[in-house]
């Protein structure tokens, strides 16, 4: 199949002058080992993209993680030999990073093997909230809380009497968090704001409590009769980890906060500092358990019915600036910012 690619295009570049965002014209990248090109459909942003454009990002560097889109042309030595021109398929990179690679943008190149075919049973703007979000939330109860990728495949992993607490279950990662946990077949008792009750409860938490509530915790014990197996506090903030840590009562369970891993190239993590950047390199083992992860992505999505989060639509790269500031000023909630780029 061939696909007229053109020489430029627009995307969402840091304008350090600024310390914001800014559209520009700019070269389309072209796929190197391992890599594919992909015409991007929708874009998903997440919560700290704004920080990235206000404090991290250097001059020029394309921003935007979340994607998804069509395959237009293969790179050389690719890992995952299933590609090919045309498949629809979603993920994340390490935008805002490099002047050749971020979501907000027409075009971008992403590594083969950590990206997933879009299943026929969701819409490529659904899919693209399968990124970061998704990815974090494997991370921790999968990696981190070694429930192994294969028990998503066991239809009799018996758990229906242990609990699963998750500290901000309305979050991007959290409404994820919620559908992992109710595949591995646990209970999931969610901290939220009243107003995101119902939310929450479609998609799939059997308890509520507000995290406002004075006598949360005492609520979590009480229902989970003692306490949780293992607590996720995705919000990290505050008072969440005090709750989040006396929900686990006096068993042995475990309570992790919120991670974000490096899972492909090096990156300037540092607020910007041009000459002395700060480099951590990418983690071999993360990397390798989000190949295991997305390549279970669509079957999860289509064994599990798993959800994308609520979606709130924009057009085009240029809506982008304002979406990023809506995100900085709190102004995002419940709803995912997802914007339509073809």
């Amino acid at each position: 199949m061939s696909v007229s690619i053109p020489k430029t295009m627009k995307a969402v570049v840091e304008d350090e002058k600024a310390n914001w965002a800014n559209v520009k014209e700019i070269n389309v990248p072209q796929p190197g080992d391992n890599e594919v090109l992909v015409k991007v459909a929708y874009a998903a942003q997440n919560a700290g993209d704004w920080k990235l454009a206000s404090f991290i990002s250097t001059e020029d560097s394309i921003l935007g993680c979340d994607y998804s889109g069509t395959i237009v042309k293969l790179g050389k030595n690719l890992r995952s030999d299933s590609l090919k021109v045309g498949d629809r398929i979603a993920g994340t990179i390490l935008g805002g990073m490099r002047k050749d690679r971020g979501s907000f943008a027409e075009y971008l190149v992403v590594e083969s093997d950590l990206t997933f075919k879009v299943p026929g049973n969701i819409s490529l703007e659904d899919a693209s909230t399968f990124g970061v979000s998704w990815l974090t939330a494997g991370q921790v109860i999968n990696q981190t809380q070694n429930h192994p990728l294969t028990q998503y495949n066991n239809s009799k992993t018996d758990k229906q009497d242990k609990w699963y607490t998750i500290y901000g279950g309305s979050t991007s990662v959290g409404l994820f968090a919620i559908q992992l946990a109710k595949s591995l077949r646990y209970k999931v008792l969610t901290f939220t704001s009243p107003h995101s009750f119902d939310l929450v409860k479609s998609y799939g938490a059997d308890q509520v409590i507000n995290y406002c509530d004075p006598n949360a915790i005492e609520q979590a014990l009480t229902i989970t009769n003692g306490g949780s197996d293992f607590v996720f506090d995705t919000i990290s903030h505050e008072n969440s980890f005090n709750i989040s840590l006396g929900s686990l009562g006096n068993g042995n369970g475990e309570v992790h906060t919120v991670v974000y891993t490096l899972l492909g190239q090096e990156m300037n993590f540092s607020p910007r500092t041009p000459d002395q950047p700060t480099i951590i390199p990418a983690i071999p083992s993360d990397r390798e358990f989000g190949v295991g992860f997305f390549e279970k992505t669509a079957e999860s999505i289509t064994k599990f019915d798993i959800k994308a989060n609520p979606l709130d639509i924009r057009q085009g790269l240029e809506s982008v600036p304002k979406g990023l500031e809506n995100q900085r000023d709190g102004k995002v909630s419940g709803k995912k910012i997802v914007y339509k780029i073809a």
